[in-house]
């Protein structure tokens, strides 16, 4: 299921995903890791998506709240390819496997933490921060603005992207990739 064009339910759920996963260390715990805030992203969604199905509904509150631990802006991918399969899932439950969903999430999980770990904690914030401070050492408070804007701003953009590239993709998503 590819999404070219968005409804208005569609990006109002995408970026129901991108706000609530910002909440990502809220919940942090030792034994489900980010699955919590997991579950908090896609409530809304699960609530929406399986109306009238109660019992798939359930069942999709459990997947979700399992163990998940991946880098807080690479959730994004994850969340929004979620998202679509949950939504094929409610439309035909014989076709869509719950353990594919889980599965397709668990598999993406370590090697997007690696990604955004590399990128973010490796790269951005070592060019944003030099940057930052050789203006700091200047007395000149800019330096803490662009740290902000260089970092932050590059997080939150490519946050709501690949929750949007993750929707989507949807279930073609790692077809998409060996192709």
């Amino acid at each position: 299921m590819k999404h070219s064009e968005l409804t208005a339910q569609e990006k109002k759920h995408l970026w129901t995903l991108f706000w609530r996963s910002g909440t990502v260390f809220a919940s942090f715990n030792m034994v489900k890791m980010e699955g919590q805030c997991y579950n908090y992203c896609m409530f809304p969604i699960l609530d929406d998506v399986y109306q009238g199905q109660e019992e798939l509904r359930r069942e999709a509150i459990v997947r979700n709240g399992e163990f998940f631990n991946t880098h807080a802006c690479t959730m994004g991918l994850c969340l929004g390819i979620s998202y679509a399969m949950e939504k094929e899932r409610s439309a035909n439950p014989e076709a869509m496997d719950p353990a594919m969903i889980m599965n397709i999430k668990t598999s993406l999980m370590g090697p997007l933490a690696g990604i955004g770990d590399s990128l973010f904690f490796n790269t951005i914030r070592v060019i944003a921060s030099g940057i930052a401070i050789s203006l700091c050492a200047q007395a000149n408070p800019a330096g803490i603005l662009l740290f902000i804007l260089i970092y932050g701003g590059s997080f939150l953009l490519l946050k709501y992207y690949l929750v949007d590239l993750g929707y989507r993709l949807g279930v073609n998503a790692i077809g998409s990739a060996f192709q």
